[in-house]
């Protein structure tokens, strides 16, 4: 689902990493070290939105 293109399928498995990251911060970490780079932006944010500052904008910046 990384290439869809439509931006409600990006909304909804970034919703759905973030609930990865709630049970198991290092299994959303290690999917987004594979992919983040990839992602629809939308995806992402909404994936690191609960992120600390400092987390969010090494995601953002590394893009």
């Amino acid at each position: 689902m990384l290439k869809d293109k439509h931006d409600l399928i990006h909304k909804s498995v970034g919703w759905a990493l973030r609930e990865v990251g709630k049970k198991s911060q290092e299994t959303e970490i290690e999917f987004l070290e594979k992919h983040y780079k990839v992602m629809p932006i939308t995806m992402l944010r909404y994936a690191i939105e609960k992120f600390p500052d400092k987390k969010r904008i090494y995601y953002l910046t590394k893009k």
